[in-house]
């Protein structure tokens, strides 16, 4: 290495030893108020992607790739029974057309239903997620929105409206699509809605249903439940689980959605892209996860501060000033879910105005609180009736990020940030200057070397062949104890070094000269 490039090292060098030496000076004040970082924990996962969320407050206990892209297959039917549910009576009758019972993928998921067979939407849901029938999937759309494409519009719509920002669906029974396609986050938030609702739940946990009469069985036949955790027969059966739905096709893999409680608390786990068993085997460590490693806590007293959460919505137009610190609440308990042992110290929030649906009209914002950056809690802030609102609902008003505790800390750290990222670029700058400069002389000394060529009318290319062979006289000089001149009858002659040190010096001078 040359002593240029030591030179530089040994600068670098001091910068960087400069810059650790002021981090550390600032880290005693910093840790007056920082706060360690929640040990979160983990799992390793076959799938793909996948997540697993507590469905009360809404926290991601852990997640693996949560927004990538992926086929969900016919976990699908999940969304698809929502949208009906909320536009159907389950004793509504529907008639299964030739297209609903025959445009399907040749051998996919059926529940032998044919074309002129009458069923309820219970009966249909039953088919549809106990089953996983593709041609009840198929009526039951036709039945809603009058074809396939109008209802997954609607279907769309509805995962927008669950806060979904991932997903596109074109059809209702996850049948393989290149534009069909979800996330491990998106299934969450359907598989909380899911849980959420008390039909769904009430149909997606049975183990068995009989279908009323069709055409080839009159006396009625009976479907089965396939997600084998929810059932006792089989060796990935597991009592905390209580609804779900598998999926699969060569594209997608094995997808596969989880409703589980236990102890008072509700968690969904997905897994997209997975191997078969183990999607199961997945599931049953996310669901370890977040029962056994993490626990829900209630909301500390003083953390929710009306009078910090109405200066906000004041100070971001979302309210008018007249808006009182008692006219600001969230109308449900409030908990959080952290690692097991954790405490709230540090927590911070966040308010989302942008909600995609209102559980009222006097909601105003979303309130997310947040470790380590992850989700540990959301829930809607409501104002009271007599408050006027700021803003029209197409305004949109920006995100803030507000820490409850640990202001100190946060400041120290930028101040420590800002000191570092100076010196950095001042030593940056520095070795920028000192490189100019190397290149500024090495392009001075080049001209010097071109102009003395010239003054001695010798050529570049005979230069270098003079350089090379004064390195091989040197070279061989060096390796014996005898140089060789040549006489002018051709033969070499040994004599002694020293003579020919000065000899080779004397042509130097003369060349010199």
């Amino acid at each position: 290495m040359t002593e240029k490039n030591h030179g530089q090292l040994r600068f670098l060098t001091t910068v960087v030893a400069m810059t650790i030496l002021i981090v550390s000076m600032l880290c005693p004040f910093m840790a007056t108020t920082a706060y360690a970082a929640w040990n979160f924990p983990t799992v390793e996962l076959t799938a793909e992607a996948g997540i697993v969320m507590d469905a009360d407050t809404g926290a991601i206990l852990f997640q693996k790739n949560p927004h990538q892209r992926e086929y969900p297959a016919s976990i699908t039917k999940v969304l698809t029974a929502l949208v009906v549910l909320d536009n159907c009576e389950l004793g509504d009758l529907v008639t299964f057309s030739h297209d609903d019972v025959y445009n399907v993928d040749v051998g996919s998921s059926n529940a032998q239903i044919d074309e002129g067979d009458v069923l309820t939407v219970e009966d249909c849901l039953n088919a549809l997620l106990l089953k996983s029938a593709n041609e009840a999937a198929n009526a039951l759309a036709c039945h809603v929105a009058g074809s396939r494409e109008a209802f997954a519009e609607m279907m769309n719509e509805k995962a927008r409206s669950l806060g979904c920002t991932d997903s596109n669906f074109t059809n209702p029974s996850g049948l393989f699509n290149e534009n069909h396609y979800t996330s491990a986050a998106d299934m969450a938030l359907i598989g909380i809605a899911a849980m959420k609702n008390e039909k769904f739940m009430e149909i997606d946990s049975h183990l068995s249903y009989k279908l009323a009469g069709t055409v080839r069985n009159p006396d009625g036949h009976t479907v089965y439940m396939e997600h084998k955790m929810l059932r006792n027969d089989t060796q990935y059966s597991d009592k905390r689980v209580v609804a779900g739905k598998t999926g699969y096709t060569k594209d997608s893999g094995n997808t596969l959605i989880t409703m589980a409680s236990e102890n008072g608390r509700n968690l969904v786990a997905v897994v997209l892209k997975d191997k078969n068993p183990a999607h199961y085997t997945d599931t049953k460590a996310l669901l370890d996860l977040g029962f056994y490693s993490t626990e829900k806590q209630l909301l500390n007293d003083g953390i929710f501060n009306t009078e910090d959460i109405k200066n906000r919505l004041i100070a971001d137009t979302v309210v008018d000033d007249k808006c009182q610190a008692s006219d600001i609440s969230v109308k449900e308990d409030m908990y959080v879910s952290l690692p097991v042992g954790s405490t709230q110290d540090g927590l911070t929030y966040r308010l989302n105005y942008n909600l995609p649906t209102k559980k009222t009209a006097n909601t105003v914002a979303e309130i997310e609180y947040l470790a380590d950056g992850l989700t540990v809690g959301r829930y809607n802030v409501e104002k009271e009736q007599s408050v006027e609102i700021a803003t029209t609902a197409e305004e949109t008003v920006p995100e803030e990020i507000k820490e409850t505790v640990g202001t100190t800390s946060v400041n120290m750290a930028v101040i420590a940030g800002v000191v570092a990222a100076a010196i950095v670029g001042t030593g940056t700058f520095l070795i920028m200057r000192r490189v100019k400069d190397q290149h500024r002389l090495e392009r001075h000394m080049r001209e010097r070397r071109s102009e003395r060529l010239k003054d001695l009318n010798v050529s570049e290319d005979e230069f270098r062949e003079m350089l090379e062979k004064r390195r091989a006289v040197k070279t061989h000089s060096q390796n014996s104890p005898f140089v060789f001149t040549q006489h002018e009858n051709g033969h070499d002659h040994p004599g002694k070094r020293v003579q020919n040190r000065r000899n080779v010096s004397r042509g130097r001078r003369e060349q010199r000269q």
